[in-house]
């Protein structure tokens, strides 16, 4: 039975419940915060081609647009995203990166640079253990970990704008990384969980989870 006949038939479903497991609800972003990062790096590539700034200037704006395309680090992009989805951003290097304090839900953010097939654009996991899959960590002890959000923000790498924020819950991937962590890999090779929002949707509707959506009508 597909998913759609199998909700209708279940009962229990409104109209708008049925399309929200189906396709998505509207994620809720606070939209002063969307064009941020990209408007800072429009501004700095103007210090930079501007003859009279001075050396330092163009020095401070270089580093910010290398911050912004490094692929090392995300952690301009994990602010911003706590900014958006209104919620407390978690400075720390382990554990969450923000915490939803009026229902104390954590977030788990994967920012990833890309110009093209958003909607496929693998983001990682590192899963060396079951402790880690199950959030048994000095770092998570103190938060509502089953309902963990796990959020996937493709952006633009040309540019820095968010093309789309994508928020599931971190409990549907489980199963997966389970069954991937149980692989058989060499000595000392990592286990690496890769994941997309394509796959998070079917995974959602496997779960009979609601996911919630934004698109930048710039892409989309």
């Amino acid at each position: 039975m597909d998913y759609e006949k199998q909700l209708r038939e279940g009962g229990g479903y409104t109209e708008l419940e049925i399309q929200g497991r189906l396709e998505g609800c509207d994620l809720h972003v606070i939209v002063e915060h969307i064009n941020t990062l990209s408007e800072d790096r429009i501004y700095c590539n103007e210090v930079i081609n501007d003859s009279n700034k001075t050396p330092q200037e163009k020095r401070i704006s270089k580093g910010f647009i290398h911050s912004l395309n490094s692929s090392a680090s995300n952690d301009l992009f994990e602010g911003q995203l706590s900014k958006l989805l209104g919620v407390t951003n978690i400075e720390t290097k382990h554990g969450w990166d923000g915490i939803d304090e009026t229902n104390n839900e954590p977030y788990e953010y994967k920012p990833t640079k890309i110009d093209k097939n958003f909607l496929s654009a693998n983001v990682n996991i590192n899963d060396e253990s079951e402790n880690k899959i199950n959030n048994i960590s000095p770092h998570k002890t103190s938060y509502n970990n089953p309902e963990a959000n796990f959020v996937i923000a493709p952006i633009n790498k040309n540019t820095s704008e968010f093309a789309c924020i994508y928020k599931f819950k971190e409990s549907i991937l489980y199963n997966s990384r389970i069954e991937n962590l149980n692989k058989p890999r060499k000595p000392n090779q990592r286990c690496v969980y890769g994941t997309n929002i394509k796959k998070c949707i079917e995974l959602s509707r496997g779960h009979n989870e609601i996911y919630y959506k934004w698109h930048n009508p710039k892409f989309f």
